[in-house]
């Protein structure tokens, strides 16, 4: 697994770690497809009403572009119902 230079700036921000990135990619409680990227994007939830969410590329190898953690189901809601992303 491979991270850009953003992926890691970002979990130094928030703190988070290769093996919680590692969690949330090979067992996530939701997995969509970005229509306008087309990238992966994982969500799990990490604590009570906290989720991780990130965004990566699949192909020879996974390359972690870019993560955040987010409270806000609706944040993720509204991208699903837009047509945004759509569950894999």
């Amino acid at each position: 697994m491979k991270f850009t230079e953003h992926a890691k700036i970002r979990m130094e921000e928030y703190n988070i770690s290769e093996e919680d990135v590692a969690n949330c990619i090979t067992s996530p409680d939701h997995l969509y497809l970005d229509i306008l990227t087309g990238r992966i994007v994982a969500v799990k939830k990490i604590v009570e009403n906290k989720y991780l969410i990130t965004v990566y590329e699949s192909n020879d190898e996974i390359t972690v572009v870019t993560l955040f953690p987010t409270s806000k189901i609706n944040k993720i809601e509204k991208r699903v119902k837009s047509g945004r992303w759509l569950e894999l």
